[in-house]
């Protein structure tokens, strides 16, 4: 049986239709979204598109401005998610 990692700290939010909850755990973070599927897919793929533009924006030499490359160094680190 798989043993459920100790939540440490907890925080709850929303923001319009969306919940959100916060769990630090021993070994990380959990993050919960609640809310409408299709809406949440389709501004996770308006994200996804954006930090793309921002990546082949700086593979062609432009300038990225001073918000937009912290999101770019940001998100170099992680692997684009299954759709």
């Amino acid at each position: 049986m798989i043993e459920q990692p100790k939540t440490e700290r907890e925080y709850n939010g929303s923001k319009g239709p969306f919940e959100a909850k916060l769990e630090g755990l021993e070994d990380g973070y959990r993050v919960t979204v609640r809310g409408n599927k299709e809406k949440i897919q389709q501004q996770r793929q308006v994200k996804l598109s954006f930090i793309d533009f921002l990546r082949k924006a700086d593979v062609a030499g432009y300038p990225i401005l001073f918000p937009f490359n912290l999101l770019l160094r940001f998100f170099s680190g992680y692997k684009k998610p299954n759709i």
